[in-house]
């Protein structure tokens, strides 16, 4: 399973950002943006997952970054990304399972969402 996916993208900074805002939403995810102006997002509690793992349910905490850049043909590069580590620690095997599902979700509906807008070049696993 990937860690990472870069989408290539023919459109604003602005406009892709506001397209994997609403992905990260449409998934369930709490959006926020770091200080270096990338997002980063989250879902569930981390106490809940510190105590019961895998087990905490809906509530297993989960976090994924999106991190932007320009690629040598002027298009915006959104860089989707989890920790592989991070899930199997909070939930174990369960937990990695279900921490890869959400990021596979989350990558499909980011390319289908970019393709939609007709504003998707090229996608390739990181």
């Amino acid at each position: 399973m990937a860690s990472s996916y870069d989408f290539f993208v023919t459109d604003t900074l602005d406009a892709t950002k506001t397209i994997v805002d609403l992905v990260f939403k449409s998934e369930g995810f709490e959006v926020g943006m770091l200080p270096d102006g990338n997002l980063v997002a989250t879902r569930g509690k981390m106490g809940m997952t510190v105590m019961l793992g895998a087990m905490a349910g809906k509530n297993m905490h989960m976090r994924f970054e999106a991190k932007f850049f320009t690629d040598d043909q002027k298009r915006i590069v959104v860089r989707l990304n989890r920790d592989l580590a991070t899930g199997a620690v909070k939930g174990g095997a369960i937990g990695a399972s279900k921490t890869s599902s959400a990021f596979q979700n989350i990558a499909h509906a980011l390319g289908t969402k970019l393709n939609e807008a007709g504003v998707l070049s090229d996608t390739t696993e990181v």
